[in-house]
């Protein structure tokens, strides 16, 4: 078994010039991620805001129409509903 002389490896780190370039390179700065909204994400993302914060169910309304539903009185006006379908949008094609 042969057994090789391993200080002299180390001898390669100690010729460096002195004042000249360095080996020595730092550390990369990662660029940062930039994120840019248009208007009309900025429109949405408002709008998504308040529908969030809205409540799901309009208490008021469901108690109202429950109310009339249990006295007999409630009377579905079909051309109401139409029309109130209509301006929604809901089924206008694209």
């Amino acid at each position: 078994m042969q057994v090789f002389d391993v200080t002299k490896v180390y001898g390669v780190y100690d010729k460096q010039p002195v004042g000249g370039k360095s080996l020595y390179r730092a550390p990369a700065v990662p660029k940062q991620d930039k994120l840019s909204l248009s208007g009309d994400a900025r429109d949405f993302q408002a709008v998504m805001r308040g529908l969030k914060e809205a409540p799901d169910i309009r208490a008021d309304k469901v108690a109202d129409i429950a109310g009339k539903y249990a006295s007999g009185s409630h009377q579905a006006e079909p051309g109401a509903i139409a029309e109130a379908l209509a301006k929604s949008g809901l089924f206008a094609r694209k």
